[in-house]
Order: C-alpha cells, then sequence, then structure tokens
C-alpha cells in the first residue's frame, strides 16, 4: 500500500452488539463474524460511519459557523447535498486482536493465536510497517506463549507454570520474543495509557489456533432481554430473546488509508488529512447505546 496510511485501535469498555440480523439458533441476535474464520469483527462501514459523526460533532462545537469541510474531504458529503463528495480515507474492517477470556489467575486473559498474529503482520506489511515478530516455527498446539511477567500463573508453582482459561488447561512457557513483541503492542493499542499496556502485558498468551478458535465462538456474552408493557410496567407475553456480545475489553485493529485527495478539494495533502484523525476518544458504536452498551475507545496513529 504505497499510500499514506495509519493504524487504528479499539478497545471495548463494555459489551459490543454489531448485529448480523435474527439468528436461526438458540441466539436470537447474533454477532456479526467473518464468513470464513467465524471470528467477531467491525465493519469498516460501522467505524467510518461513527467517526463521521463524532468529528462532526466535535468541530462544529469548536466554530459557531459549523466549518467541518476537512470532515467532508475525509469521509464525504452525501447523495443528495448540492455539491456531493466522496470521501478520501479508506477504513478497513476492524479485524480481532486479542479476545478476552475468564482465567484462574490474573481474572482475565487477552488471547490471541498464531493466525492472527500473521494477519497482523501481513497488515502491518501492506502499511510498509517491519514488524518483529516471534519466531512462531518453534510454537505447537500443545502449549501456550505468556509473558515473563505474567499474572496467568500460580506464582507459588512456578516450575511448571500451567493456566486455566475458561475450558483450556495446559502448561505454558515465558517466551522472550513474546514479551517483547506484545510489549510493542501494547504500546501500540494504548498509546499514552501506562497501565493498561502493563496490564496487557501481563495478561497477554498466545494459544494454538484451535484453542482459539473454540474460545472465540463460545466465550462471548449472551444476555436474555425482555420487553415491558408501558401501562402495566411488566413483562410483554413472547418478547424474551437473547443478544449475544463481544465482551468488554476485546481488542481490534484496523487500517486507514487515503490514496487520493480530490481535484477540487486540493487544499490538503494526504498525511495533513490522516492527522486530524490522530487521537483517542470514547466513541459509541453499534446498538443498544441506552443500556450502556458498546463503549469504545478509540486510538490512531503509526504513519507508514
Amino acid at each position: 500500500m504505497n499510500n499514506a496510511s495509519r493504524w487504528y485501535w479499539l478497545h471495548c469498555l463494555s459489551p459490543l452488539h454489531i448485529g448480523s440480523g435474527d439468528g436461526v439458533g438458540i441466539i436470537d441476535q447474533p454477532i456479526i463474524r467473518e464468513k470464513v474464520t467465524e471470528w467477531p469483527f467491525i465493519p469498516g462501514s460501522t467505524v467510518k460511519g461513527v467517526l463521521r459523526n463524532h468529528f462532526i460533532s466535535q468541530e462544529e462545537s469548536k466554530q459557531a459557523e459549523g466549518n467541518v469541510a476537512w470532515v467532508d474531504q475525509a469521509f464525504g458529503r452525501g447523495k443528495g447535498t448540492e455539491d456531493e463528495l466522496a470521501g478520501a480515507v479508506v477504513f478497513s474492517d476492524g479485524r480481532l486482536l486479542a479476545f478476552p477470556v475468564a482465567s484462574r489467575y490474573g481474572i482475565f486473559a487477552y488471547v490471541t493465536s498464531p493466525l492472527v498474529l500473521e494477519r497482523f503482520k501481513r497488515d502491518a506489511t501492506a502499511m510498509g510497517i517491519d514488524v518483529t515478530m516471534p519466531d512462531m516455527s518453534t510454537f505447537t498446539a500443545e502449549q501456550a506463549w505468556i509473558t515473563k511477567d505474567s499474572k496467568l500463573v500460580d506464582k507459588v508453582s512456578n516450575t511448571s507454570p500451567t493456566v486455566y482459561i475458561d475450558e483450556f488447561v495446559g502448561t505454558v512457557e515465558k517466551n522472550t520474543e513474546w514479551h517483547t513483541f506484545a510489549t510493542w503492542l501494547g504500546q501500540q493499542c494504548f498509546a499514552g495509557d501506562t497501565e493498561s499496556q502493563r496490564l496487557f502485558v501481563e495478561r497477554c498468551i498466545v494459544v494454538s489456533d484451535e484453542v482459539f478458535q473454540y474460545l472465540v465462538t463460545m466465550c462471548s456474552e449472551v444476555t436474555p432481554r425482555i420487553r415491558l408493557n408501558e401501562e402495566t410496567k411488566t413483562t410483554v407475553d413472547g418478547a424474551l430473546w437473547y443478544e449475544e456480545y463481544v465482551p468488554t475489553e476485546a481488542l481490534f485493529y484496523g487500517l486507514m488509508w487515503c490514496d487520493r485527495i480530490p481535484v477540487q478539494e486540493k487544499t490538503t495533502t494526504k498525511d495533513e488529512l490522516l492527522r486530524h484523525l490522530e487521537t483517542q476518544t470514547v466513541i459509541q458504536m453499534g446498538g443498544n447505546a441506552t443500556v450502556g452498551k458498546g463503549r469504545v475507545n478509540y486510538r490512531a496513529g503509526g504513519e507508514s
């Protein structure tokens, strides 16, 4: 990708529901998942729409005249306007980086896998970033990797550390290369937040792709919902359904890039336009905002 580009990072501060429509199983309202992997993802269109609304509101609050020219350049002006304009910034889907799962030690773990990391490296290469990954050739399906400061094992019996993550039980290795990479990754995801960086490094773990697949498909959050009769304040007959959520603490990453500036809008450069998006803020995504769902911490940065 020989264009101006940035990472963006999404950290779930509350359960997130971006739906895929009505379900056909026990879960009435499942979350959207990749067709091939069945991993949760956040559509790029969702990210773009939420950020556009956020930045329009932010800029209009700064300027009484509501001058949001750079927002229009980045996100476009919709059909039906006199000067319709396609947005210059492109957003990839938000890919799953680490999935939170309950742990006997450390309360919860940020779980990832070799395939997740390989996809991350491929996306970094597309941005022109050389990422030094751990040597995954030494990783076996029977083990897991943790960092040297991990909270996921019993400190008393440290000679043969064992992790207990949901139904997964296995011996682990304190891998130096993984510790180094996890430290860098935490700095990217939680730039400027040293406490969150420390928490991530202490709780991140690499498990096999098969174990990761099980955890991601079986350990999402499922919540029953009801609808009340407005007059009696009692449950409406038959108005019980189940919704699926990505759990709090889930981490996603994505790419955004600017591959052209429209001729009639060339009052800025690609990098200048993307720098407007380099910020940290809390945004609202998905459904059920009125019951506290979908609070997401957004960060962006990292030039190619």
